[in-house]
């Protein structure tokens, strides 16, 4: 399911700006770690910059939206477990400096992506005490997704006479540890949230969806007028 996710991302029949398999882990892992609940309906659309996918059959339709949701359900249960890590295709590269660009890159500016769309409800949620932790895991994380962003972080440095590369050596020696700290922030944030409102526990797709079922989609269509068609 998930080559077919791949391949299907990849394709240049794709709308413009569609997200790739890694950043698309990257943003999927911003999503299941948000101190509150997002359905569906409403990050899903940003995988294809809120356009038609363009699917070509039912059959496509189906599979690939099923296996969005596997990969989903898959990041979600690592971060409600505190077992995070990256896919592991997304392998970091032992020269450090070459991550920017390559998978972890990519999984990097999906996870900005996400965290920036999400961003009031981390400013509004996250207690004060917190923020500083909250912030290194966020340099960390997005630290490979732009050689400019990059540039900026090391030039806020404690540390004026650390080189790009022992930046980026050190962020690669984090990236594990910030990853985990990330999730354990939003997921415990999320929990006492949900507990004070009674909400139930984050969204997992294990259903399929009806003819005349709102789509899964997020264009607001039955689900027979849009991808099913």
């Amino acid at each position: 399911m998930q080559k077919l996710l791949k391949d299907f991302l990849a394709s240049p029949e794709r709308p413009d700006d569609t997200m790739g398999y890694h950043k698309l882990c990257g943003f999927l892992f911003s999503i299941a770690c948000s101190p509150e609940l997002i359905k569906p309906s409403e990050w899903m659309p940003l995988i294809f910059s809120e356009q038609d996918p363009g699917y070509s059959s039912l059959d496509q339709a189906k599979d690939v939206t099923g296996a969005i949701f596997e990969l989903y359900n898959k990041i979600n249960e690592q971060v409600s477990e505190r077992k995070v890590q990256l896919p592991d295709d997304c392998r970091i590269t032992e020269e450090a400096a070459d991550n920017f660009g390559g998978p972890l890159g990519q999984w990097s500016a999906g996870f900005v992506s996400g965290h920036s769309w999400l961003i009031e409800s981390w400013d509004a949620y996250t207690p004060d005490e917190l923020d500083e932790e909250l912030g290194s895991c966020i340099m960390v994380l997005s630290y490979f997704a732009d050689l400019k962003l990059a540039e900026a972080y090391r030039k806020k440095a404690s540390n004026k006479d650390i080189t790009a590369d022992n930046m980026a050596q050190t962020v690669v020696e984090l990236f594990s540890t910030a990853m985990i700290n990330y999730a354990r922030l939003g997921y415990s944030i999320y929990t006492v949230l949900s507990e004070s409102r009674g909400q139930n526990q984050p969204y997992i797709n294990d259903q399929k969806t009806g003819r005349n079922e709102p789509c899964p989609c997020g264009s607001g269509k039955k689900y027979k007028h849009c991808c099913l068609h």
